[in-house]
């Protein structure tokens, strides 16, 4: 199998479009595909999902539902709400999920918790979430990428 870096490729393997750059790829069975550590780019994809000033569309909901190897029921209730509401939030598909600004938050600092990242990165996800602000954004649909740098996949 033979290396080759590509600056820019499109993968969309977790079910929503993430941009890596920088990154080796390799052909497997005439497909190119990102020769890296999945693991770790599952970890700095939620990292990154938590820092990002937009709402999670329902694809990421559902990452990170099944990330944290959750049913419906038991992500439903570790944020107080109803699984029938989980459902809804991953039927949004890349639209973005309806979910109450405060619930998300909690959503974000769970997922921090749980990757036990610094604590310096904890505050300021909870101090850079903007109520208000994220209110407006709901109501706009935009298809942002999340970029990874290869030399920034790293065990934060």
């Amino acid at each position: 199998m033979k290396k080759k870096i590509i600056a820019e490729f499109e993968y969309d393997g977790l079910g929503f479009p993430i941009m890596l750059l920088n990154f080796p790829i390799i052909e497997v069975r005439g497909i190119q595909v990102p020769d890296i550590n999945y693991n770790l780019l599952q970890r700095n994809v939620l990292l990154a999902l938590c820092q990002r000033p937009l709402p999670f569309s329902g694809n990421e909901v559902r990452f990170i539902r099944q990330y944290l190897q959750m049913t419906y029921t038991e992500f439903a209730n570790r944020f107080g709400v109803t699984h029938a509401s989980v459902i809804h939030w991953e039927k949004s598909k890349n639209s973005f999920a309806k979910i109450t600004p405060t619930t998300e938050l909690c959503i974000r600092l769970c997922i921090l918790d749980i990757l036990k990242a610094k604590d310096k990165l904890f505050r300021e996800t909870f101090r850079n979430f903007n109520y208000l602000e994220f209110k407006i954004k709901k109501h706009h649909t935009t298809e942002e990428f999340i970029t990874i740098d290869s030399n920034a996949l790293t065990n934060v």
